[in-house]
């Protein structure tokens, strides 16, 4: 009877978990699909397993639903990244080379894109638990280079800041400041390859 009891005691908060995580999944894509564009600076600071702070840096953020998404890093070290709903570009000039990959078979180890995407097949990718005005975002593939996910956002959706946790503990943390919601061209999101920089293109592999 006592096993019984236990297996029933098991089942019933197994249920009551996955019940908790839909619900936090539902109310982080409400929060996210509140703003439609956005345009920010954010600070970033990268910290080592042990917590101690090994990097700072810096750049803009702009994002507009559903789909595209642009990092532009200025320090330490210039980058882009870029996604135009079907391609995630990724350029380092000081390396003079761009890596292309299709959206959606980044998504496991680049959970940017799930900042503007709607798509059921990259959240399903996911298991999302709520913490107050925080969302933790676990991948389901054991393969992930991602250990967590972390999104700030507020009930109205404004977008505070997120943050990963690699697999060997690293921290990237991002703030967000001088948010706006002002229109962006979509010409902002679109990538052309620089001449005379190298193109690694993972779509054709």
């Amino acid at each position: 009877m006592k096993k019984t009891l236990l297996k029933l005691t098991a089942l019933s908060l197994l249920g009551l978990s996955s019940v908790a995580w839909a619900n936090a999944d539902a109310e982080l894509q409400n929060r996210l699909n509140k703003v439609d564009v956005l345009s920010a600076d954010f600070a970033q600071t990268v910290s080592s397993a042990n917590g101690k702070n090994v990097q700072q840096g810096n750049g803009k953020l702009q994002i507009k639903r559903p789909n595209l998404f642009r990092m532009d890093t200025k320090a330490p070290q210039e980058t882009q990244i870029i996604a135009d709903g079907q391609t995630l570009w990724f350029y380092d000039p000081f390396v003079e080379q761009v890596t292309a990959n299709w959206v959606k078979d980044t998504v496991n180890n680049t959970p940017f894109v799930l900042l503007t995407s709607d798509d059921k097949s990259h959240w399903a990718q996911y298991t999302v638990q709520q913490k107050d005005d925080t969302f933790v975002l676990t991948p389901k593939a054991k393969n992930s280079n991602i250990k967590q996910f972390d999104i700030r956002i507020d009930p109205n959706g404004v977008l505070k800041g997120f943050s990963i946790i690699e697999r060997d503990g690293q921290s990237n943390q991002y703030v967000l400041r001088n948010i706006t919601n002002q229109n962006l061209d979509d010409g902002l999101f679109k990538f052309s390859v620089p001449k005379g920089v190298e193109l690694d293109d993972q779509r054709k592999k």
